[in-house]
């Protein structure tokens, strides 16, 4: 059997992220999940992990076609609330204890307004990133923060041939 295919989701629910960004963020985690479900490669193993001041839920990494795994995304997508600052480094930090020595991709749903050493803890984590996505979520993105990824998607981009290249893009 072919070695999985790692991808976390980090979904930024800071107090910037309300209304219509906390909506995009939704509906585009919710795209990404479909796109997991008609992926015909490598197995896929997700995991999610939601950050304001601190990073707030993490679901350990598992199959995407699990009833468990989409239960879990489903009441993590459902209860965010924005609130607190948005401390992207402490959330890579924490993220960076959790990966597996394997082929990781990351999705970050994120308004791009960031407060804390962000960046920083992104170049320490990038070497273990096969591919980094950036999701820009509600029309007042800061593009330019999130212009760090490989590449930075809108959420009304994200369809469903968009997201399986992204995914072929890692094997």
């Amino acid at each position: 059997m072919a070695e999985p295919l790692y991808v976390y989701l980090l979904l930024d629910h800071s107090a910037s992220m309300s209304g219509a960004a906390l909506e995009s963020l939704r509906q585009g985690a919710q795209a990404l999940l479909s796109a997991f479900e008609s992926y015909g490669g490598r197995p896929l193993r997700a995991a999610l992990l939601a950050f304001e001041s601190a990073p707030t839920a993490l679901t350990p990494p598992q199959d995407v076609r699990a009833e468990l795994f989409h239960a879990d995304v489903n009441l993590i997508l459902a209860t965010l609330e924005p609130a607190g600052a948005s401390n992207l480094g402490r959330a890579l930090r924490r993220l960076a204890a959790e990966l597996p020595d394997a082929p990781v991709a990351l999705y970050l749903f994120s308004d791009g307004d960031f407060t804390d050493d962000g960046l920083e803890a992104l170049a320490a984590l990038r070497p273990r990133l096969k591919r980094f996505y950036a999701v820009a979520c509600g029309m007042a993105a800061n593009r330019a923060a999130l212009a760090v990824a490989d590449q930075v998607f809108s959420v009304q981009q994200l369809t469903a041939d968009v997201l399986l290249m992204s995914l072929r893009a890692i094997e």
